[in-house]
């Protein structure tokens, strides 16, 4: 079950925040030491759709294989258990994409793959929006990676203490706060977390908004600023970084659509990418050169059941609990008109996203879908078959007492997307 991320060239996929699937090539080199978004490679080139599919396909099998071993009795129920207040599923089709309504949702940003998949495509849509609404005000936007140095042993609890630790210092040091005053600098920023032969590697993303795009010149002195803020707080909580990894500033651009922009994030190879992605869709990237995102340790466990995967995961688990995953600056959102209230993870990860009933599953029904593992092949037959073909799958499933098929009628409006 395993996918090898991208290393070199060739063709790769970008999907984007509004769920648009864009083809690149050559594929774009690293943004940033770690992570590079995977490219879904089938005979013949790339196909985003049957990209989409691997990737449903891939989180609930993940999530059916871990969820015994989370210490969260919401991750268990977690796409099974009919809420309280339904007394059936429903098979919605919205836009060509399936989904089921009616099921308890953990809303586990860092320990439910299918869950942070709709969690992380929300935080992206609003920071796109964000973003837009920051180059449209006339501003600019640097892309920063912050990392340390760290080492095989160490304990990601601690590493992500002490990193957050120094991060929140730089935001209290005089010379950074005299940086922050000269160029308006305003943060949205975002944990992420690998593993590879050097241990656990917590590291921070930022989009930093600055009054005015900055000249090369300015954005050096920018680098230069945020290497001595972030290399001096590191020591002072023990730990350090290296010069050019430990502070990565990559420019961001605009490109004019058909009615708005879209925030780039400029590569070294002069290639871009979305910026709202890049920030806030860690679930669509691979780690390379040996180091592994904490999808694709559990994704191991599932496929090898080794326990030291298992321990891996039970001590990401720990480490992330109750952390934020995504933070926006005080007064950013209020500064960029965004009034709307926010989400909690809970909210984004059970929204509604309408669609036209197909199906509708009563409980019996569903507890034998369950058992036969037939969730996400229900709802690839109602994208490729739709009705007849959920016709002819559940009379194979149960008797036609405990499911009905609903006739077509008028469509639900669709309020977003869906992302897993």
């Amino acid at each position: 079950m395993r996918t090898d991320g991208c290393c070199g060239g060739g063709t790769g996929l970008l999907e984007r925040a509004d769920g648009e699937v864009e083809v690149l090539g050559p594929w774009a080199g690293p943004l940033g030491n770690t992570l590079n978004i995977e490219p879904l490679q089938v005979r013949g080139g790339v196909d985003p759709e049957q990209g989409r599919l691997n990737r449903r396909s891939r989180r609930c099998q993940i999530r059916d294989g871990v969820r015994e071993k989370a210490p969260s009795k919401r991750l268990r129920g977690c796409g099974r258990t009919i809420v309280a207040a339904h007394e059936r599923v429903e098979v919605k089709l919205a836009g060509g994409v399936s989904h089921f309504t009616g099921l308890m949702t953990c809303g586990l940003v860092w320990m439910c793959p299918v869950c942070s998949a709709k969690i992380r495509h929300g935080r992206a849509l609003k920071v796109e929006k964000g973003l837009n609404r920051a180059l449209e005000m006339g501003h600019g936007i640097e892309f920063v990676t912050l990392t340390s140095r760290h080492h095989l042993g160490q304990a990601l609890a601690d590493l992500f203490g002490r990193t957050q630790e120094a991060w929140q210092a730089m935001g209290r040091d005089k010379s950074f706060k005299a940086l922050k005053a000269r160029f308006g600098l305003r943060f949205i920023t975002v944990r992420e977390v690998t593993y590879g032969p050097n241990g656990w590697h917590p590291h921070l993303h930022l989009a930093v908004i600055t009054w005015v795009p900055l000249s090369v010149p300015e954005r050096g002195e920018l680098e230069e600023g945020f290497w001595r803020g972030w290399s001096h707080q590191l020591q002072r909580v023990g730990l350090s970084a290296l010069r050019g990894p430990g502070v990565l500033v990559k420019p961001c651009t605009s490109t004019d659509g058909l009615s708005t922009y879209l925030c780039k994030v400029s590569g070294d190879d002069g290639s871009t990418r979305s910026a709202s992605m890049e920030l806030a869709r860690s679930d669509l990237k691979r780690a390379r050169s040996g180091h592994r995102n904490p999808e694709q340790i559990a994704e191991d466990y599932v496929e090898t059941g080794d326990l030291a995967d298992l321990a891996l995961l039970q001590e990401y688990w720990k480490a992330t609990k109750r952390r934020q995953m995504m933070t926006w600056g005080n007064g950013l959102k209020a500064h960029l008109g965004l009034d709307e209230i926010d989400e909690t993870d809970e909210e984004l990860a059970a929204a509604e996203v309408g669609g036209e009933v197909l199906l509708r599953i009563g409980r019996t029904a569903w507890a034998r879908i369950i058992s036969l593992g037939l969730r996400v092949h229900v709802l690839e037959v109602a994208e490729r078959s739709g009705r007849e073909g959920l016709r002819a799958l559940m009379r194979e499933i149960a008797p036609d007492d405990f499911w009905h098929i609903v006739p077509a009628l008028e469509v639900v409006p669709t309020q977003g997307d869906t992302a897993a």
